[in-house]
């Protein structure tokens, strides 16, 4: 099913009509959730606080619904009243960066001339920094290179740009296409274009940089479907002497990253140390040494490995540290102090620790999260983004010598109007000795001793304290289930650093098997993750809050995996949602050779790997589907059309759904860019699980087909037994 711009209307309306009454009777009540605010929570894409520690710029993305787009804006705060500006909205922003030694912010915008770079100050006026005259289209469509992002095909001049320390240096990554020569390709190049169904460009990144303002001094070329350096821009380090960057270093087709190191004085790069793809910055401790967590005895410990080879124990930490989520690590002028954006991973919460030179530690936190930090050069202020699932977010200011947390500004009052929903937190063990946590969102009417159809929400690690993340809920509408009489799980896997044996496990499946079986993968995954669905719904069954008959589950990208297996391998959902996924198919093998010899021990027509396809590849366990499955994608992915039609095949009620970018030459985004299809994509989840669920009836649909083509579906579905 196609679905076009523009046609959520018939089903917003068919979705208020169907509104069950307890709803409209709370309802009247108060303030509570809908499908608009769903669409209009503001994501915090940036901060960085001016050198002066009171002026904030901050990029936010939002939901632009009269022009059907998601776009960005550009804020500067000194937070007071009426303090806060809009300077500019955008198709595309990025990497917001306050310039070092001035009152001045740098950031990549696109302007009207493709991404560029641009500084501007607090008077609002742009100027452009670094321009490339022939900028390259980017994202999913015809004749672009492939990008991730959250809107649709942007041009891009610069991809990276970072300045050093002092502010006396910038380096930054331009890109070029080749030009169309009409040539023949050959073997991985035609792989390659087959994850996209089209012909892109080929395209380079130049690593430059500029000193002082002048001209710019070639440092590499990186070429080729190079991940460390075209999308991660190199992971520059800044010495007093140096630069430090890294490329991607595939040996034997195994992930690996090659660092070299370019000095200030004879321009020339050097190779440096090859390690494991640990696609993460260094984290300067207070000696000058690195930071990690390190397992020892079975425990999470937070250490700090000096050039001279001392150690420094901190202590047990039960944390992620500069997680992707809400990264970021400091360091004081003098040294004596390090600051580090952590997740604290039991919590599932975002904060900040302190470590000196002393070897102290302290926690700077809340009930909630501290994300998207930002602080002064001199580490005594910052700002932070508080949230929680039920909080929305707002702006705090952090002294970092106390601790304090201090209340600035409010970032959608909007959202602060809602009446909050409950929310429960459960940390429970599943049959294989592994603990998950899971988040528990009450019915908004809800009445002790009744039970409620459920609805299971899963994206691996991403339930956790932050408002309304599309990470976890992508076009999932969570709120709005709670609102309409579902208790809706959050769901976790088990947490990988817990034990030495998931921790092996993890890092023998990304660095392409060989020393865990494929067997065991699989179980400590898929199957892992499984079992603790299977061990919440048992307590919520035991607690009398769930009907556990009448219970559905939904993920999309990594928690469609989970979807499709979880409907395969167990009967626990009486229906699934799985969003823009496919993976674990075999006609994923030919783009996932790596990770797939890891899981399944070879190719699909490999005779020795074959029965690790039949035991975990959803499509090729379709028969013991007990659950009727839409899937939602944003292209057209073989991978789930073959997941489909064995459904199909299997007589088990399958829908897939293809939700459209802005023209026949493109294709919607992984996180759906387009407001129309977002609310499309929410309103049929509503719907699907409404249905096979609840036995409420759907709407006729975009297509006016919807509920014949249900209704058809249930009819023709086999009877327990005679399948």
């Amino acid at each position: 099913m196609l679905m076009r711009v523009g046609t959520c209307l018939t089903i917003l309306l068919t979705l208020a009509a169907a509104q069950p009454m307890v709803g409209r009777a709370v309802a009247a009540q108060g303030r509570f959730w809908t499908m608009d605010d769903i669409l209009a929570i503001p994501a915090v894409a940036g901060t960085a606080l001016a050198d002066d520690g009171r002026t904030l710029a901050y990029i936010l993305r939002v939901a632009n619904r009269k022009e059907n787009r998601t776009e960005f804006e550009l804020h500067v705060t000194n937070f007071q009243p009426d303090g806060d500006r809009i300077l500019a909205r955008s198709i595309w922003m990025e990497r917001l960066q306050a310039v070092p030694g001035k009152m001045a912010w740098s950031l990549l915008i696109d302007q009207g001339q493709g991404v560029q770079l641009y500084q501007f100050g607090n008077n609002g006026a742009m100027q452009a920094l670094v321009v490339n005259p022939e900028p390259v289209l980017v994202g999913s469509a015809d004749g672009a290179q492939f990008g991730y992002g959250f809107t649709g095909p942007v041009r891009f001049g610069l991809a990276y740009y970072d300045w050093s320390p002092d502010g006396r240096r910038l380096f930054y990554s331009l890109l070029r296409a080749e030009d169309e020569k009409g040539e023949i390709r050959h073997d991985e190049d035609v792989t390659r274009l087959t994850i996209y169904r089209r012909r892109g460009p080929r395209v380079t990144a130049h690593f430059f940089l500029k000193e002082d303002g002048g001209p710019p001094l070639w440092i590499a070329d990186v070429s080729g479907p190079d991940r460390v350096g075209r999308y991660m821009g190199g992971m520059p380090i800044w010495h007093d002497d140096a630069l430090d960057y890294a490329l991607q270093a595939d040996n034997l087709n195994v992930p690996h990253i090659q660092r070299y190191r370019w000095r200030f004085e004879d321009r020339k790069s050097r190779p440096l140390d090859e390690g494991p793809a640990l696609f993460a910055d260094r984290i300067a401790g207070p000696h000058d040494g690195t930071v990690a967590i390190e397992r020892v005895n079975q425990q999470r410990r937070l250490r700090e490995r000096t050039i001279d080879g001392r150690l420094i124990d901190y202590g047990v930490l039960d944390a992620t540290l500069s997680d992707a989520r809400s990264p970021g690590h400091w360091r004081s002028p003098d040294g004596s102090v390090a600051l580090i954006a952590v997740r604290f991973t039991s919590a599932g919460r975002y904060g900040l620790i302190r470590l000196d030179t002393a070897g102290r530690v302290a926690r700077i936190e809340v009930p909630e999260s501290l994300t998207h930090c930002s602080f002064a050069p001199s580490l005594s202020v910052g700002v932070c983004a508080r949230e929680g699932v039920t909080r929305a977010p707002s702006f705090v200011r952090v002294t970092v010598g106390t601790g304090r947390i201090e209340a600035l500004q409010p970032l959608s009052p909007r959202h602060d109007a809602i009446t909050p929903l409950r929310v429960e937190t459960r940390i429970l063990t599943n049959a294989y000795g592994y603990r998950a946590r899971s988040l528990i969102i009450y019915p908004r009417a809800y009445e002790s001793g009744q039970r409620y159809p459920a609805v299971l929400v899963t994206h691996g690690s991403d339930a956790d304290e932050r408002f309304g993340s599309k990470d976890i809920q992508w076009d999932y509408p969570i709120q709005l289930f709670a609102e309409r009489g579902y208790m809706v799980i959050l769901a976790n896997e088990p947490d990988v650093s817990q034990s030495d044996e998931l921790v092996k496990a993890s890092a023998d499946r990304n660095m392409c098997g060989g020393a865990t079986p494929p067997a065991e993968i699989q179980r400590l995954g898929w199957l892992n993750q499984l079992e603790s669905f299977r061990v919440i719904l048992h307590a919520l069954d035991t607690e009398g809050l769930i009907d556990p008959r009448h219970v559905g589950i939904a993920g999309y990208s990594y928690g469609s995996q989970i979807a499709n297996v979880a409907v395969t391998q167990a009967d626990l959902f009486s229906a699934a949602s799985s969003g823009d996924g496919g993976f674990l198919e075999p006609t994923s093998y030919r783009t996932h050779q790596c990770v797939y010899r890891a899981i399944y021990g070879g190719a699909p027509g490999d005779p020795v790997a074959q029965p690790n396809y039949a035991a975990l590849a959803p499509s090729y366990r379709a028969r013991f589907a007990q659950a009727p499955v839409l899937q939602q994608i944003a292209e057209p992915h073989e991978s789930a059309i073959d997941f489909h039609q064995a459904l199909r095949a299997a007589q088990i009620p399958s829908e897939i759904s293809l939700y459209p970018g802005e023209s026949w030459a493109s294709d919607e985004t992984h996180f759906f860019h387009l407001p129309s299809n977002q609310l499309g994509a929410m309103a049929e989840n509503l719907e699907w699980f409404d249905y096979w669920l609840r036995d409420l009836p759907p709407s006729a649909g975009p297509d006016g087909a919807r509920r014949a083509r249900w209704e058809a579906m249930r009819l023709a579905r086999p009877k327990s037994g005679d399948r």
